[in-house]
């Protein structure tokens, strides 16, 4: 490992042609990240893979050389996402490790953040590892700010130093993600959807007010364990009160699992060497035949809007980019075939303002269809639970429509009444 002051002294690394992938969510190093938009003018025909960033992405719009690639662009590139400036590949997350393996695609440098070497000389990956293994197997020149707050993670998380070429001193803390204050609408959704867990589920939540609204209903259980994609601040009280204790799981019993983490600081401190959970590559913790393996699988996910027929959307809505596919397919499709597993979608019956349901006859064309009412199981507004498992199309009509805003439910019973072939 060569130790470097600033990034013009790796500058030359970025030759034109070159592919380059950056740690992913709240490890995203932000020097390195900065520096990127900084010198995106000098770079010529330079790619750029990312997976949610989370907090600024100064590379977003830099625009020069510098070509931007998101598997999901998180709140650091919805804005560049939705005026087109930058290209999204809507992968599943189960499915990104592998464009690496087979080289499908292909990185010339990974640039990471990582917790510092231990005893043994081995950093870590800290709270996101995801696709990043993958990249690392091709052996890509590797950047790393090595960054003194970041939890040297249990699970597999470790990096060789002879993994690692470059390194520098990290200037800020990992980002944070703080929680959101709640409305009385959230309120009522997660105390829906937490009437649907039962005890010994295995859980897995998205990141957001919600996901965390959810854990904070769960206390009073008992043997729930944790199967997610990401985790949060919430976690940490179920653990310490007992209603989490991953006993009844068939995969690594005793073991949150998780790829990402997503929340504060003190958070992230008491991940540093907790070996209850641990932190694996996505391609494993969204493997849907590992999720489907795992009885009372509860996956809880939110969207953004669901149709008649049942057909869920969580990527774009007015014209706005939010997401991409993400781990939504993979763990709604891991729950449906557990044994007693349910896979649950969330959203508001109607939008902020009032103005549009988000239950709608149909999907418009151009919005694209996350999720088919094959994989989902339930769905939850604040006005009720909707159980679609088992019904055809005109039952799964009327069930949605019996959780609708109820201004909004004439207007779809006519739709539904006047179309026969719904689904």
């Amino acid at each position: 490992m060569r130790p470097i002051n600033c990034f013009e002294d790796i500058l030359p690394l970025f030759r034109p042609g070159s592919s380059v992938v950056i740690h992913s969510a709240c490890a995203e190093p932000q020097y390195l990240a900065s520096q990127l938009g900084s010198h995106a003018a000098s770079l010529r025909n330079v790619r750029l893979y990312t997976l949610m960033p989370m907090g600024q992405a100064p590379y977003a719009d830099a625009g020069g050389g510098l070509a931007v690639v998101t598997f999901s662009p998180g709140k650091g590139l919805r804005k560049a996402a939705s005026a087109g400036r930058i290209e999204m590949l809507r992968t599943p997350l189960s499915g990104i490790p592998k464009l690496f393996n087979d080289r499908t695609l292909t990185a010339d440098i990974l640039l990471l953040q990582l917790a510092p070497p231990d005893e043994n000389g081995a950093m870590s990956l800290g709270i996101s590892v995801d696709y990043m293994r993958a990249v690392l197997a091709q052996r890509p020149t590797v950047v790393a700010e090595i960054n003194p707050l970041m939890p040297h993670t249990c699970g597999d998380t470790g990096v060789r130093e002879d993994e690692v070429d470059y390194i520098l001193q990290a200037q800020n803390a990992p980002q944070a993600v703080p929680a959101a204050a709640a409305d009385q609408t959230e309120q009522r959704i997660a105390q829906h959807v937490a009437g649907l867990i039962t005890h010994g589920a295995v859980i897995q939540v998205g990141i957001g007010l919600l996901p965390d609204l959810v854990l904070g209903q769960l206390g009073a259980l008992y043997d729930l364990g944790i199967h997610s994609g990401i985790i949060s601040d919430a976690v940490l009280p179920l653990l310490e009160n007992g209603a989490v204790t991953n006993a009844k799981k068939k995969h690594f019993p005793g073991k949150c699992i998780t790829t990402m983490a997503a929340g504060t600081q003190p958070f992230y401190d008491a991940l540093h060497r907790n070996r209850s959970i641990e932190f694996h590559p996505c391609s494993l913790t969204h493997d849907v035949k590992l999720i489907a393996e795992l009885d009372g699988f509860c996956a809880v996910n939110s969207v953004l809007q669901i149709d008649l027929a049942g057909r869920a959307n969580a990527e774009r809505v007015d014209g706005k980019v939010i997401s991409t596919p993400g781990g939504l397919p993979d763990f709604a499709r891991g729950a449906t075939l557990a044994r007693n597993g349910k896979s649950i979608v969330t959203l508001r019956s109607a939008s902020k303002d009032g103005s549009r349901s988000n239950i709608v006859p149909a999907l418009a064309p151009e919005v694209p269809v996350t999720v088919t009412a094959d994989h989902i199981d339930y769905v939850v507004t604040e006005h009720g639970v909707a159980r679609l498992r088992g019904l055809d199309p005109a039952g799964r009509a009327r069930t949605l429509i019996a959780i609708a805003a109820p201004e909004f439910r004439a207007e779809l019973r006519r739709h539904a009444g006047c179309c026969s072939s719904i689904g």
